[in-house]
């Protein structure tokens, strides 16, 4: 072979090699994600504004896309029905800085899904937490603390003043049957060492009989505003104003007897904490119980 020759076919091949190369590795490798990365990234994608608390609360059981907490979930449907799912419901900040993180809670189906029947309550727990160096850690945690209304739903919950700089939860809840509805307010204490429902069961501040009258022996609509007082003990005095009305039949009356009229329910109560609950003081609470 001429010299000429071999050098201009070795020069060819070097310049052919590299694209024979680039086209027997195909793309240049992509560097892999770790699972922290992965997660931080679903993190800052999450739409619910509780994620970085409930991230803190529940770990890896907290699924950030989903905005849930999901947790002893498996593989067959005895597993997954037997699975919880945690949702958070509000937040707030208590004077000592620590944040109160409220959560709600529904067992699931045999699919894994979120079932509730009429008849099960929302499970409520309370988490205190605290922000250092950019991450919160849980200072106290208080599972379960009630079991309150119906379909998985705790209630409706909000932010009130128990006292003065004493910030606590109001729920009110609701059962329904037969056409007969009853709401009950129950108040929470997130200082506490040990979280309890500070009415008790919860005390009586709308009742209704409409849904199942005419049929029904008695008729009856009533509903109480409530709001707290000023008081010297552990927690302001709870003032219920009622008003509504209820059918004049008497308690002894047979059965079929047409009302005569109407009488009023409108009337107070005013309930103080004391023996480590609040209690009746003063007035009646002329709500028909259910």
């Amino acid at each position: 072979m001429k010299p000429a020759l071999a050098f201009l076919l070795a020069a060819a091949a070097a310049v052919a090699l590299p694209g024979c190369a680039r086209h027997d590795n195909g793309p240049a490798d992509v560097p892999a994600i770790s699972p922290a990365a992965a997660r931080a990234a679903a993190m800052a994608a999450s739409k619910d504004p509780y994620a970085p608390l409930m991230a803190a609360v529940f770990g890896d059981d907290y699924l950030p896309a989903q905005g849930r907490a999901v947790e002893g979930i498996g593989a067959d449907s005895f597993q997954k029905a037997n699975a919880t799912i945690y949702r958070a419901a509000t937040s707030t900040r208590l004077p000592s800085g620590e944040t109160v993180l409220v959560v709600t809670s529904i067992a699931t189906d045999e699919n894994g899904d979120e079932s509730p029947s009429l008849a099960d309550p929302g499970r409520l727990s309370i988490y205190l937490l605290r922000q250092q160096d950019g991450r919160w850690h849980v200072t106290r945690r208080h599972d379960e603390v009630a079991q309150l209304g119906r379909m998985g739903e705790a209630g409706e919950l909000r932010w009130v003043m128990l006292s003065r700089n004493k910030p606590g939860l109001a729920v009110e809840h609701h059962w329904i049957g037969q056409g007969y509805v009853a709401t009950r307010l129950s108040l929470f204490d997130p200082s506490r060492e040990k979280i309890t429902d500070l009415t008790g069961e919860g005390i009586l501040i709308a009742s209704d009989s409409s849904g199942a009258c005419p049929e029904a022996t008695h008729c009856w609509s009533g509903t109480a505003m409530w709001r707290f007082e000023p008081a010297a003990g552990a927690y302001d005095e709870l003032v219920l104003t009622i008003k509504g009305e209820q059918d004049d039949v008497p308690d002894d009356a047979p059965a079929g007897t047409a009302a005569a009229g109407t009488r009023s329910l409108a009337g107070s109560a005013r309930y103080v904490f004391e023996r480590g609950s609040y209690r009746l003081r003063d007035g009646a609470n002329t709500l028909p119980v259910i």
